[in-house]
């Protein structure tokens, strides 16, 4: 059976990835990216470059993109060009980007006065992940929209968690994010503090561990990059702080404590002001480090 034609725009870390199992699993995808160099990637794996986002939605039964921002997914969408002026009655439009529920509902009424249809499905998990087709999904929009898509949509993801109407996906991924975001600020003030005190990094590991202080991020991001000094980025720290940031909108706008996560955010923007976004987002280790004069670094994780 010939698979329908998809349409990809957004070619970073994540969009790169799902875009290739996609091209792998044998849809025709057509991809744009302002980079040169990521669309040409991407055709020598099969996809057809295109110049702008208009023509992706023309040549597409089914238009995909994951960006960095707000502003990003609505320049994409609603700008000269964008994907909303060369889209057809009856398409559907999914936004795997980690934005707020306001643009996405903008953007989302934008489609409807087209005719077309809307998803937000923002991803957990990272880009190896992505490239294989292992995502976690949560997916906000009409639960009907939802079904019309589903081959791609596993296509893409081997866990997939219906969150609600349109934004919903959206603002479970911010929610999320903000204790996953502020567990790995958190844990570099902690090993920060403990090397200061004279403690040994790799027991204060073990003991963590094997104690409710466990957690993913201990076991992965901690002690395959902070603890040994390897800041390669899984998760950009720019894109952490956009989070947290964009949570702590929302919290506001709900009248809801972010008490912590503010703590987390603010901690993160010195990091940006250290120059550090395009490190892995456990940098911010740097600026507790810095603070209490050690530098943190296990010789067990090493090994």
């Amino acid at each position: 059976m010939v698979k329908r034609k998809l349409g990809y725009v957004g070619l970073g870390m994540m969009g790169g990835g799902m875009a290739s199992h996609l091209v792998a699993s044998g849809y025709d995808v057509a991809v744009h990216d302002l980079r040169d160099e990521a669309v040409q990637v991407l055709q020598e794996k099969g996809a057809t470059g295109v110049n702008t986002p208009r023509a992706v939605a023309e040549q597409s039964e089914v238009v995909i993109s994951s960006l960095p921002t707000p502003q990003a997914v609505e320049q994409v969408a609603l700008g000269p060009d964008g994907i909303v002026s060369g889209l057809s009655a009856g398409q559907v439009y999914i936004d795997m980007s980690s934005i707020d529920p306001d643009t996405t509902r903008r953007v989302g009424r934008a489609i409807a006065e087209k005719g077309g249809h809307m998803l937000d499905v923002p991803v957990g998990k990272g880009p190896a992940d992505a490239a294989r087709g292992g995502l976690t999904l949560m997916i906000g929009g009409d639960a009907d929209v939802v079904a019309s898509v589903q081959d791609v949509l596993d296509t893409l993801g081997d866990e997939q968690f219906y969150c609600g109407e349109l934004g919903m996906g959206v603002t479970t991924k911010l929610v999320n994010n903000l204790v996953s975001c502020s567990v790995a600020t958190l844990l570099g003030e902690a090993f920060a503090m403990g090397a200061a005190a004279g403690l040994d990094v790799d027991v204060l590991w073990d003991v963590m561990s094997n104690t409710a202080a466990n957690s993913s991020h201990l076991q992965g991001s901690f002690k395959r990059r902070a603890l040994v000094r390897n800041f390669e980025p899984y998760f950009k720290l720019r894109l952490s702080h956009k989070d947290l940031g964009l949570a702590a909108q929302m919290a506001a706008s709900l009248g809801a404590t972010n008490l912590m996560g503010a703590a987390a955010y603010q901690i993160q923007t010195i990091a940006m002001g250290m120059g550090l976004g395009d490190e892995d987002q456990t940098a911010s280790i740097k600026v507790a480090e810095k603070t209490a004069g050690t530098e943190v670094r296990s010789e067990k994780c090493e090994r």
